[in-house]
């Protein structure tokens, strides 16, 4: 078989001469010289009641100025094509949206079972793939994939080429709802560029915009990939640009492209042969990655229309990466030192032609910065040695005020529930968005137990955010390390041709661009590494060896909790069974997927539910039996049933205009039991219980079988995250039980909120409807576009009056008409 095209990337990981000139944090003599840092609020985005949670560390779209972010993360079901599995860890995984604490699934395609999301715009457009229960007919037992478009709530297949064909990816999308990624169709290809040897068929670019799919073409080769599309409707990517597989790499040429106005242009390389993109900012600034001459090499490269492509240096090592350039051409990513291979690398920028050494953290080797913000704010990682050949991350960083960089787990609460060992976006307002691991997880288990994050500023920014600590740190504190990493004994690197499950995790991370860190093949055998001592007969690790469900209605299920059993031994694990036990045995359920036996060193996972018979705690014990030794190993497992129900157990409000009062939403409290339960109040409390306010028809008592409704509205006081819980006291087991309540305050006032023009006649412009847009706050409020987005976008028109900001109590005016261009019922739409 061919080589794979990770493999290539990996083997020509991305580095450049010294071109330009070098500047270290050290030798900056502008640095402040002790500056302090603002406090982050942690928000550990969670799963689905699967383990792991991720967002995509690559194209980093994942995060907007509005502080929503979109990923996928896990459920508690094992993955029905275990051949193919969609998430490294094999679990079934929906797409998902996060904003001000709430974690939305966005679901998947009917008949699919997992989704992921890649990017979100600024107008809250996302993109991603979904599976949709079918299998490709021309890839035996491969699960069809599709791109998808997901807009106000609803999920769009994308469909494949008009050509044929049953596959499509989508990599990114603009705020005028145009997507790019790839395609396969029916032609035969043994070099198919998503994955040579992998997917059979040719690899396609394409755009797709008002419903249709286009095929971008190629540069003279069979396959092309599309990564980004900015907002002036150009395209990035690579493509192959003749037939003819070079020895080296074993696939043909591949070379970046520019994509605009309907045709392709070879941006050419750095004499090698590949070039790829790794971001693209609204200027037309393009960076990447392309190999040297005899593709042992590649170097980070800067690509404009007046320059061409220019090799971006780096810190005097062989390789270097780029990751991100904002809008000003700053550019964020790595460089590798002079030494031995394989070599140490530092988080660099590139600022004016200025290569600049961000470092790394005190006692690190490695440092890879990820973004680079709008005010010059860079995230990244930092790890030791050993993590730095993995590789993976170990503590995530921030760089700010000219530098040096901090580890941003010496600025969350202590005692929170992850190590943050990525960061891997910023937005233009300081809040980052990155993974780390909780407790139990080592680091380079991240795709396995990890959990995505988004961190928010306790800053002037961010006024009145719910467990924000608004002291600042000051460098000493905030720069050095938190704790050592958890490491396992870490895998030793094999040349041997990946399983088909693995081939197609590897896949999955080059289609979300995570290859960034990790997803790639070794072409070359990695160092052994050693961490603890490993034992020499299979060793059962139950993780964690407790569990506590929160207060759960008798006869509900709850979320699933997630135990972890690893074999940390060297030799099989061998599972008789595994079993709940105990007191309240039919009260808790467990699946896995751990099978009969546990490889050395390898890890599953067993998910577990309360579903409570009876009122008061409940216990029981999660049993794993097996060879090992202390087997059966054990762990504990507890909740509290209670008789008093309420559904749904957490309310989340769209944004409200703060002073204006949101449509009511309900709950409803229902007894499950069959004795009456005395109320003894119901009442908003929490962090701000003042922007939400209950009525309800429940009286002092609740007979048996009988419900009530508690109806909540918001109605903001201030801008930003808003929370607070609706808590019910009374005499049922549990008390109080508890909705948790959320919703954002925004100085915007749109009025109406919605327009229904009426029947209008194919190809005639309806009468204009207004829409007013207020500022209700105390400060002017800046003004980045207004657009219209949606299915049928195009047959809707807008004109403002409404310039780019728009002062304290001031008002402007947006009018909107209706042209239809075709007959349809256009409220399923807008």
């Amino acid at each position: 078989m061919k080589k794979n095209l990770t493999a290539l990337i990996a083997s020509f990981s991305l580095c450049a001469s010294m071109a330009f000139p070098t500047i270290s944090s050290a030798q900056n003599t502008q640095a402040p010289t002790n500056p302090e840092h603002h406090h982050y609020k942690l928000v550990d985005v969670g799963t689905f009641g699967g383990p792991t949670s991720y967002f995509s560390n690559g194209f980093d779209g994942l995060l907007n100025n509005h502080g929503t972010a979109a990923g996928w993360a896990d459920t508690p079901t094992p993955d029905p094509n275990p051949t193919f599995c969609f998430s490294p860890d094999c679990f079934v995984s929906h797409a998902f949206q996060s904003h001000n604490d709430v974690l939305t699934d966005l679901g998947v395609l009917p008949g699919g079972a997992s989704s992921q999301a890649f990017w979100i715009t600024a107008n809250g457009l996302i993109i991603g793939n979904s599976q949709n229960g079918e299998i490709d007919p021309l890839f035996s037992g491969f699960p069809e994939n599709r791109a998808v478009l997901w807009q106000n709530g609803t999920i769009v297949d994308l469909k494949t080429l008009p050509e044929g064909g049953f596959e499509s990816f989508a990599s990114a999308v603009n705020s005028h709802g145009q997507v790019v990624g790839f395609a396969l169709n029916t032609v035969a290809d043994p070099y198919s560029l998503a994955a040579p040897g992998f997917f059979p068929m040719q690899t396609r670019a394409f755009l797709w915009q008002n419903g249709t799919m286009q095929d971008l073409g190629t540069l003279g080769g069979s396959g092309a990939f599309a990564y980004f599309v900015n907002e002036h409707g150009q395209i990035v990517g690579q493509s192959y640009i003749n037939s003819t597989p070079n020895p080296g790499t074993g696939v043909p040429t591949i070379d970046a492209f520019l994509w605009e106005n309907g045709s392709m242009r070879d941006l050419g390389s750095l004499g090698g042969t590949l070039s790829t993109t790794t971001a693209f900012n609204n200027r037309g600034e393009l960076v990447g990655s392309s190999n040297l001459a005899g593709d042992l090499k590649s170097h980070p490269y800067l690509w404009t229309k007046n320059r061409g492509m220019q090799d971006l240096g780096t810190l005097g090592g062989d390789n270097g990466v780029t990751n991100w350039i904002n809008e000003a051409g700053d550019v964020a990513g790595k460089a590798d030192l002079p030494g031995p291979l394989p070599q140490n690398h530092n988080a660099v920028l590139w600022k004016n032609g200025v290569i600049r050494d961000l470092g790394s953290l005190p006692g690190d080797s490695c440092a890879n910065a990820y973004y680079v913000n709008a005010g010059g704010q860079v995230v990244g990682t930092s790890e030791n040695r050993d993590l730095c050949l993995v590789p993976t991350g170990e503590h995530a960083f921030l760089w700010e005020h000219d530098g040096p960089m901090v580890d941003l787990n010496n600025l969350i609460p202590p005692g929170s529930s992850l190590q943050l060992t990525f960061a891997v976006a910023i937005n233009d307002h300081g809040e980052i968005a990155g993974f780390g691991v909780p407790a139990g997880c080592a680091p380079q288990d991240v795709d396995f137990c990890g959990h995505a994050y988004v961190l928010i500023p306790c800053d002037e920014n961010h006024r009145d955010i719910a467990g924000c600590d608004y002291s600042l740190v000051d460098q000493a504190t905030a720069e050095a390390q938190v704790r050592p990493a958890e490491i396992s004994q870490l895998p030793v690197a094999s040349l041997a041709q990946p399983s088909a499950a693995g081939m197609m995790t590897r896949f999955r991370s080059l289609s979300a661009a995570r290859n960034r860190l990790y997803g790639m093949l070794q072409t070359s055998p990695k160092a052994s590494l050693t961490g603890q001592t490993a034992v020499s007969a299979p060793n059962a690790a139950l993780s964690p060896t407790s569990l506590t469900f929160s207060t759960q209605a008798i006869g509900t299920t709850s979320a699933a909790k997630i135990v972890t059993l690893k074999n940390t031994g060297t030799t099989s694990l061998t599972i008789s069974a595994i079993a709940i036990a105990g007191t309240n045995t039919g009260d808790f359920s467990q699946t896995h997927n751990c099978g009969s036996s546990l490889a050395a060193g390898a890890s599953c996972f067993i998910s577990l539910t309360f579903k409570p018979a009876g009122s008061g705690t409940r216990t029981a014990a999660l049993r794993v039996t097996d060879n090992a030794v202390g087997s059966p190993q054990q762990v504990t497992v507890s909740g509290i049933g209670t008789t008093a129900k309420l559904s749904p157990v957490s309310l989340s409000f769209l944004t409200q205009a703060i002073g204006t009062t949101s449509a009511a939403m309900n709950v409803t409290l229902t007894n499950v039991g069959t004795t009456s339960f005395t109320i003894t109040s119901i009442a908003v409390s929490g962090n701000n219980p003042g922007d939400f306010a209950q009525t309800h028809t429940c009286g002092s008592s609740q007979a048996a079988g009988a419900s009530c409704i508690i109806s909540v509205t918001f109605k903001p006081t201030a801008s930003g995250a808003r929370s607070a819980a609706l808590s019910v006291t009374d005499n049922a087991a549990g008390s109080p039980q508890h909705v948790a309540l959320g919703g954002t305050g925004t100085t915007a006032n749109l009025f109406p909120t919605s327009l229904n023009f009426g029947t209008v006649a194919t190809g005639t412009t309806s009468p204009a409807k207004g829409v007013t847009l207020t500022n209700v706050g105390a400060i002017a409020i800046s003004i980045a576009g207004i657009v219209i987005t949606g299915t049928n976008a195009g047959d809707f028109a807008q004109t403002h009056s409404c310039g780019s900001s728009l002062g304290p109590g001031a008002t402007c005016s947006i009018s909107i008409t209706f042209k239809p261009t075709a007959s349809l019922d256009y409220s399923r739409f807008c």
